[in-house]
């Protein structure tokens, strides 16, 4: 096949069978209308696990690429697939979900819509044990879906950044030409706690880059039980408090003002929400959870500097 016109990179750590789900998923339901694109597997597992998997779908002639990413860092996984892609548009999905049919459709038309550099599209989940925990069971802790029509501005950073949605790259489509003009444009020291992707938006955002919501290009995340409990979403809300401080930090115009304010403003939503958690720990299960996560979030602000390793959390591989 002569140059595809997207690229599509999946980076994977010792999740073979969510991979073999997400590759298959991707080569049958991607494209509607016959867009060339390529798959490339960055493979950020010490053991390669996914080589065999990506050399019997080249054998069989699909058009798969398999490049091995050392050491484990998620940066170093998106960098890596990020350097073997051939093509000028480049597309990121995890190895954790499966696509609507003419995901990549919607991405492309939506690009060439707006003029954008970045198209973003939803992530909704789909519960390993069949539900959503009692705790969340309409399932909203874990779905990122803007209520807005494609072609939707999106903004990363500010006063002015889009509320209640978390931008990342889980279900995107950038130009090479645009994004990535740095040797590594994700950054490995947000690699063990993610963040990476909220990092280059914030830095891409500062250089004039501009990102757009497209509705329509949907992908389903398999959620796992052990991420749904309490123990793991206060850990992940912690987590992700830090990393978005720590990324707000950097690109800040003054950075120790932009941290004096956001921890001035955690101290006080962490008074605010340890004195809610004694209020409602009697008056319902659902509101404490929602205080319990927000207080831990509210820490995370606090103690931004020192990022938990979050990715490294869940080490258990499949196979």
């Amino acid at each position: 096949m002569s140059t595809p016109t997207a690229s599509v990179v999946i980076c994977t750590f010792n999740r073979l069978r969510m991979l073999q789900d997400a590759v298959e998923s991707c080569l049958a339901n991607a494209t509607s209308r016959g867009v060339a694109f390529e798959v490339v597997i960055a493979d950020n597992s010490p053991s390669g696990h996914a080589r065999a998997f990506a050399n019997g779908l080249i054998a069989a002639g699909r058009v798969v690429r398999w490049v091995h990413a050392s050491p484990p860092n998620i940066s170093v996984a998106r960098n890596a697939g990020l350097h073997a892609a051939s093509a000028e548009l480049v597309a990121f999905m995890d190895d954790d979900l499966v696509l609507e049919p003419g995901w990549l459709d919607h991405l492309l038309d939506t690009l060439e819509r707006s003029g954008a550099d970045v198209a973003v599209g939803p992530v909704r989940p789909r519960f390993a044990e069949g539900s959503a925990p009692d705790w969340d069971p309409q399932g909203s802790r874990f779905t990122r879906v803007l209520p807005a029509p494609s072609g939707t501005h999106l903004v990363a950073g500010g006063p002015n950044r889009t509320r209640n949605f978390a931008i990342s790259t889980a279900s995107s489509l950038w130009r090479r030409s645009t994004c990535f003009t740095d040797d590594a444009p994700f950054d490995p020291a947000f690699g063990a706690s993610g963040g990476e992707d909220l990092d280059l938006f914030l830095r891409l955002e500062r250089r004039g880059r501009r990102f757009v919501w497209c509705a329509e290009a949907t992908v389903w995340e398999t959620i796992p039980a052990g991420r749904t409990t309490l123990r793991y979403q206060a850990l992940r809300a912690y987590s992700g408090a830090q990393v978005y401080t720590a990324a707000a930090v950097r690109h800040a115009v003054r950075p120790g003002r932009s941290a004096a304010d956001i921890m001035g403003r955690g101290a006080i939503q962490a008074v605010a929400g340890a004195g809610a958690l004694l209020l409602t720990g009697l008056t319902g299960r659902q509101r404490f959870v929602r205080h319990l996560l927000g207080t831990a979030s509210a820490a995370g602000k606090l103690f931004w500097w020192r990022k938990i390793p979050l990715y490294h959390v869940e080490k258990a591989p499949q196979t």
